[in-house]
């Protein structure tokens, strides 16, 4: 069936996020008329602007093939079709599977949506293992972490605490659980363990969210589109994808592990539901200081969601029994909708202490001339400000349409920055839809300054950018980013980045080996302090490193850590040395666990 749409030319730049007339499309360009053959031949000859005079420049580097891995999401694309899972991406995630202390790579795989041929084999899920000399190799078959589906989201977690992570794959249709068997192999246990949701998933996440030691499952659900009842909409005299408005919302899962490999749905339970949900990006970390993780949910196009135990004054606001574990305080907490109290369409997530005043706030990727939000945390009790304006943030990202986003450090200096993937959603026949990726730095004074033309060529290439993870996958003590792509192959950013200065890297654990997501880390050093808080999720559709770095003076002298453990207790650690690796377990003494720098 065709759903004709009657628009504006101008609304066409604004069909995914499904604005209406009222809302921000002032300006908005007109959608070039370009056949739909391949992408633009010229998307990389527009003028760049030019690089600034920085006292560290960035130094990234793309090192992808040279290394060892060759990947391109497979998107199935057909011309005309307008298909929405298109235009949406794969996630990546960054896993020591084998536990030998280097970073692999897992990326999530597209398939054919109209399956013609049984034999999808070309199109399975990959793993590259981390050979630790800079190179990988790709060992998928022998290591049995295939999955053939329309592939989204990846989560990481050692849900049966043996010592070995597992993989959680989101795909549009039944989703995957594999079980690292400890021996360099997974194993498909999703329908033993009652996880394949047969609803189209995004991001997911593990997070022991009631406290009982081990790791539970968030998983983001997005809308109901069907294939079988596809309709196309019509945009003044161009036909193109229907906006998320278009369909129905589906539920969101939160699966309880019971401890026995086997899981249930617990999200109305627990107050982990709410209507109205077209998710995309959630994360889970504390954000009110009180050790216990939030859950807060990207939503497309829908108010977003932010889950809590916590009870604080705004939640007189809300209607509720307040009965369940969690209650979503997103509308009274200020971080539901724009500062003009428009829903927006969000897809990525970075969250930590942008400010420097000891609470997390949140960063979200948005639509073309929405502009990047910047939630920022108030302190007081779960209330954010809208920061965008006033941070820079604002004028940076109104030109863009943003997915994966990472913050981290790439200077060292104790302050936050902010990656990006860029790309539009228009199909890849337009020239409007490939844009640059952006690194925006943290001045430390409350503004942002994009520096992305002087990152390296990676930073000049127009892209069709989805997913990204951040990892040191060299352990040299910096972030390298995995960035997933439409039409293009994978990125492995190598951050080549000269600081002068040292750092500290943690790896954590409770006494239940699984991450305390919901702690947080402080560092004393110089005079001054960096918090950073332990998280899961995050960014779009992936898994990032969850050792934490910590940038210190290159006299790396007199640090003391502290450390504020889910359960409530507070570790202190001193005279660690810098310039390594360290794993701290929950009472335990820290153990160096690479070689310093």
């Amino acid at each position: 069936m065709t759903k004709l749409v009657f628009a504006a030319a101008i609304m066409l730049v604004l069909m995914h996020s499904g604005c209406s007339r009222n809302e921000e499309t002032a300006g908005a360009p007109g959608v070039p008329a370009v056949s739909p053959s391949t992408e633009p031949a010229n998307r990389d000859t527009a003028v760049k602007p030019a690089a600034p005079q920085l006292a560290i420049p960035p130094h990234f580097v793309d090192i992808a093939q040279s290394r060892g891995i060759d990947f391109t999401y497979f998107n199935d694309e057909v011309p005309d079709r307008f298909y929405i899972p298109e235009i949406q991406g794969g996630g990546v995630a960054w896993v020591d599977f084998d536990s030998d202390g280097w970073l692999d790579l897992y990326m999530v795989n597209g398939c054919r949506l109209v399956k013609t041929d049984p034999n999808q084999s070309e199109f399975e899920n990959r793993l590259f293992r981390n050979l630790g000399n800079g190179h990988f190799a790709d060992v998928t078959q022998s290591a049995a972490s295939a999955d053939i589906r329309f592939g989204h989201g990846v989560a990481v977690g050692d849900f049966d605490a043996d010592g070995f992570y597992d993989l959680y794959v989101s795909n549009y249709g039944e989703n995957a659980l594999l079980r690292n068997n400890g021996d360099g192999t997974f194993e498909h246990v999703e329908n033993h363990a009652g996880v394949a949701d047969p609803l189209w998933g995004t991001s997911t996440l593990w997070v022991d969210a009631n406290a009982d030691g081990l790791l539970d499952l968030y998983v983001a659900n997005y809308t109901d589109w069907d294939p079988a009842q596809h309709e196309l909409c019509l945009y003044d005299k161009s036909f193109g994808y229907c906006g998320p408005r278009d369909y129905n919302a589906q539920p969101d899962r939160f699966f309880l592990n019971q401890g026995d490999g086997t899981f249930v749905d617990a999200a109305q339970t627990l107050g982990l539901s709410a209507p109205k949900g077209k998710a995309l990006g959630v994360v889970a970390l504390d954000l009110d200081n009180d050790a216990k993780p939030e859950i807060y949910v990207a939503n497309d196009m829908c108010a977003n969601f932010l889950f809590t135990q916590s009870r604080p004054p705004i939640a007189k606001l809300i209607e509720s029994d307040n009965d369940h574990l969690f209650l979503n305080l997103a509308s009274v907490a200020g971080c539901a909708v724009s500062e003009r109290g428009l829903e927006e369409a969000s897809m990525g997530i970075a969250c930590g202490d942008f400010d420097r005043n000891g609470f997390n706030d949140i960063y979200l990727t948005h639509f073309h001339q929405q502009k990047g939000t910047l939630y920022q945390n108030q302190g007081n009790g779960l209330q954010f400000l809208d920061a965008s304006r006033r941070t820079k943030i604002a004028r940076h990202t109104y030109d863009t349409l943003g997915f994966g986003t990472i913050a981290f450090d790439y200077d060292r200096d104790g302050a936050l920055d902010l990656f990006m993937t860029n790309g539009h959603v228009l199909g890849s026949q337009h020239e409007i839809s490939w844009m640059r990726p952006q690194l925006l730095q943290n001045e430390g004074a409350g503004n942002f300054v994009d520096v992305s033309s002087a990152c390296g060529p990676y930073f000049e290439r127009r892209l069709l950018g989805r997913a990204a993870a951040g990892g040191d996958f060299d352990n040299d003590g910096d972030l390298d980013l995995a960035i997933s792509h439409l039409k293009d192959p994978f990125g492995l950013l190598e951050n080549r980045t000269e600081t002068g200065r040292a750092f500290l890297g943690l790896e954590l654990a409770t006494a239940n080996r699984i991450p305390p997501i919901g702690g947080r880390v402080i560092v004393h050093h110089a005079g001054k302090q960096q918090m950073l808080p332990v998280m899961a999720g995050g960014s779009y559709l992936s898994s990032s490193d969850q050792r934490l770095l910590f940038g210190l003076d290159n006299k790396a002298s007199d640090v003391t850590v502290e450390i504020h453990w889910p359960s409530g207790r507070v570790d202190k650690l001193v005279d660690l040395e810098p310039n390594c690796y360290w794993l701290v377990r929950e009472g335990q003494p820290a153990v160096r666990t690479t070689a310093a720098q």
